[in-house]
């Protein structure tokens, strides 16, 4: 009610002013005003005539003086012109020339080298040549002469620099293939001894070299010179990847004084290197890790190796940099030489003009005379019957015309006079005093709709707010529960081990009954076979206790991976055996809360599969979101379908070229279309408040994107629902996520 009232106010004010708007525009005129008025047509016909006969006038005498002028002029153009151009030419070139040493320094190739080498070469001949010609004239021979002298010290700086250059591309490409080589050998060494270094430990803990290998008793182990060659192995590892390091660093090293303390580090590194080599050479396995030791060693530190060839590359650059400042000032000065023989020729042509400009002066003096006179009366015909009468007003009020097609409504429109431009100004004037009041009535409407939506905007921000809040509270929550997993499955841990360990120890104390039974078996065959029957079924029963226990340890262990908030690390991981665990996770979660919780799970895992390289972590969080959601949606249509309802779980995987595709489908509620199409949106979520924070799905997303896969939902509402994820064979090694 309130917005109409303004709005017919408004109205009424808006005809109120127009009205008094067109009043006060309109002329007092008198009954013979329009004979008394001098049209536009008149004084612009006027203005016209008188401009165009002095045109004229001058137009003639400026004809008749051009074509004297015209004949001096052609002299000029014979022959100082070319002249003074080919001193500018020779300005241009050397300055090129100049330009060319920093083009040579910093050439990439032997091609761009050479091809500016050429290109120095032929501009060094062009130029000489031109210095030449132009000391052929008596008047500039000694100008000549001197920009030969600077020219040859220019050409003797820019074949040492090309010398230099040349040598530095040289060694580029050997320390080119030094990094190619270095490469090569840091990925065998680092393969080697990381595999040697497992080997040795996992002997250390087990005492076997190979997995066929029987076990040495503990008291016939070397326990010191194994501890020692696993030392050494350790210590190799470390100074070979601070030898790489090293070596790495010395080739982008910039400062040639940084080099040696580089070089010194390098031999430290290199002296323990070689002292492990040594007693690696004594064990026959090590030989292709020693030689690759050595070869490494020897990239640092052979005549041609990486720092002698660094240090020379360095020392030739510092060279090149003084021969460029030694080039600078020869520039300038053979610039300067240039200046001068440039001002000297411009001084003949100027001379060879004032020559021809004297010869036109009193033509000139006639021409200047009339063009005042034509000036003065174009002057005083535009001031009196154009400018004063007719272009100054046009002129304001196409700026007033110019201030309100911008928005500037605020100044009147003020035009003086009798004629058809007043008429113009009066209308315009109306038209400013109504577009004002349109204006300020759109100005109105605007501020309205900019108040509801930052009213809106406020509304979307608070809902924001209040999602922001549940999330906060929802991932505190989960921080605690992964804080408690990781202490429970700690505890478990324990004695885990120790029924594991005993168990182990049982089997072995079983095997020696057996073995003293098979001792008094002739004494007492009836009760050694009794006791065997006993040990049998004792030994079947450890071995269950070992298998559960297994189990067990496998489970806590993936509660700790699963609880850990570090980054995982890329490992070749079963997928399938992966996806089973975590489907059984997801049942007996849900079956701990609602023991009535049955479904049947089918399986339909590909053998060819294999092993992927994954982050486990990350993956076993994107199974276990996408099945413990499956469960929950099968308990959600369980508990309305009653007792007609089967629940199905199934789960399958496939190898398809350089992917592997796992499908995870049940016969739950299904999924709406208009929700498919968000559900991988943060906050998205059909659960209540406290059951889930809607960013399961979105974090599930973004993992299965990191590993370079895809992932796809198709779903039948009251009937299905099947997510499928599609994994590269190959790993794309994005960072993972906590």
């Amino acid at each position: 009610m309130s917005d109409s009232a303004n709005s017919s106010e408004t109205s009424g004010q808006a005809e109120s002013t127009s009205s008094t708007a067109i009043e006060q525009t309109r002329p007092s005129g008198h009954p013979d005003g329009a004979s008394r008025r001098i049209g536009i047509r008149l004084q612009t016909y006027a203005g016209l005539f008188g401009s165009v006969l002095l045109v004229t006038i001058a137009s003639f005498v400026a004809g008749y003086f051009l074509i004297q002028i015209v004949q001096y002029q052609a002299r000029l153009a014979e022959e100082s012109i070319p002249n003074l151009s080919r001193a500018v030419e020779v300005a241009r070139q050397s300055t090129n020339l100049v330009k060319s040493v920093g083009r040579m320094v910093s050439a990439a190739t032997r091609e761009e080298h050479a091809m500016v080498a050429n290109e120095v070469h032929d501009g060094r001949r062009e130029l000489l040549s031109m210095v030449a010609e132009i000391g052929a004239r008596a008047s500039f021979s000694e100008q000549a002469q001197a920009l030969a002298e600077r020219l040859q010290t220019v050409d003797a700086l820019l074949r040492e620099i090309q010398e230099s250059s040349g040598r530095r591309l040289d060694i580029n490409d050997q320390l080119d293939s030094l990094v190619d080589e270095l490469g090569e050998i840091n990925r065998r060494v680092e393969r080697s001894i990381g595999a040697a270094v497992d080997d040795q430990g996992f002997f250390l803990v087990a005492g076997l070299r190979e997995l066929d290998d029987v076990a040495e008793p503990l008291s016939d182990r070397d326990w010191v010179g194994e501890l020692a060659h696993y030392r050494d192995l350790i210590q190799l590892n470390q100074q070979a990847t601070s030898a790489g390091l090293l070596l790495g660093e010395a080739l982008v090293l910039a400062d040639r004084d940084l080099l040696g303390p580089i070089e010194e580090r390098f031999q430290s590194a290199a002296q323990t290197i070689m002292r492990v080599s040594d007693r690696l050479a004594t064990r026959g396995e090590y030989a292709d890790l020693v030689e690759d030791l050595r070869r490494l060693v020897g990239i640092g530190e052979a005549a041609d190796g990486v720092f002698p060839l660094r240090r020379e590359t360095l020392e030739r650059l510092q060279r090149e940099s003084d021969a460029l400042d030694d080039g600078d000032e020869a520039s300038v000065l053979l610039l300067a030489d240039m200046e001068t023989l440039v001002a000297e020729v411009n001084e003949d042509a100027v001379q060879v003009n004032t020559d021809s400009q004297d010869a036109a002066n009193t033509g000139i003096v006639l021409l200047a005379s009339l063009t005042i006179l034509s000036v003065v009366g174009a002057i005083l015909i535009g001031w009196l019957f154009v400018g004063r009468h007719l272009i100054r007003r046009l002129v304001d009020l196409a700026h007033n015309m110019r201030d309100m097609a911008e928005g500037d409504l605020e100044v009147p429109v003020e035009v003086s006079g009798n004629d058809e431009v007043t008429d113009m100004a009066n209308a315009l004037e109306v038209f400013r005093r109504y577009a004002l009041e349109v204006q300020r009535l759109n100005l109105v409407e605007k501020l309205a709709e900019e108040l509801d939506d930052k009213n809106k905007d406020l509304e979307q921000a608070l809902e924001r707010l209040r999602k922001a809040q549940e999330q906060i509270v929802a991932e505190e929550k989960l921080a605690s529960l992964g804080q408690l997993t990781a202490g429970v499955a700690h505890e478990i841990k324990n004695p885990l081990n120790f029924v594991n360990n005993f168990a182990e120890v049982s089997v072995e104390l079983v095997d020696e009954v057996a073995e003293i039974l098979e001792e008094v078996k002739e004494n007492e065959p009836d009760t050694v076979d009794e006791v065997e029957e006993v040990l049998g079924d004792l030994r079947t029963n450890l071995g269950k206790i070992r298998e559960h226990s297994g189990r067990a340890d496998g489970i806590v262990h993936n509660m700790l991976e699963h609880s850990r908030a570090e980054p995982g690390d890329w490992r070749e991981t079963d997928l399938n055996a992966l996806l089973k665990q975590y489907r059984d996770l997801a049942y007996h979660a849900i079956r701990a809360e609602n023991t009535d919780f049955n479904i049947t799970m089918e399986t339909d895992l590909a053998d060819d599969v294999g092993m992927v390289e994954v982050v486990p972590q990350d993956i076993s969080r994107a199974f276990l979101n996408i099945l413990t959601n499956a469960c929950q949606a099968i308990e959600e249509k369980r508990a309305s379908a009653g007792g007609d309802y089967d629940p199905v779980l199934a789960i399958s995987s496939r190898r398809a070229d350089d992917t592997v595709l796992f499908c995870i489908r049940d016969n739950g509620p299904g999924i709406s279309d208009e929700l498919r199409q968000r559900m991988f949106e943060p906050f998205v979520t059909t659960k209540d408040t406290g059951k889930g924070t809607g960013l399961g799905l979105s974090l599930t997303a973004d993992i299965v994107a990191r590993h370079g896969g895809a992932i796809e939902v198709d779903s039948e509402v009251g009937t299905f629902t099947e997510f499928r994820i599609r994994l590269p064979l190959e790993p794309t090694r994005e960072p993972a996520t906590s």
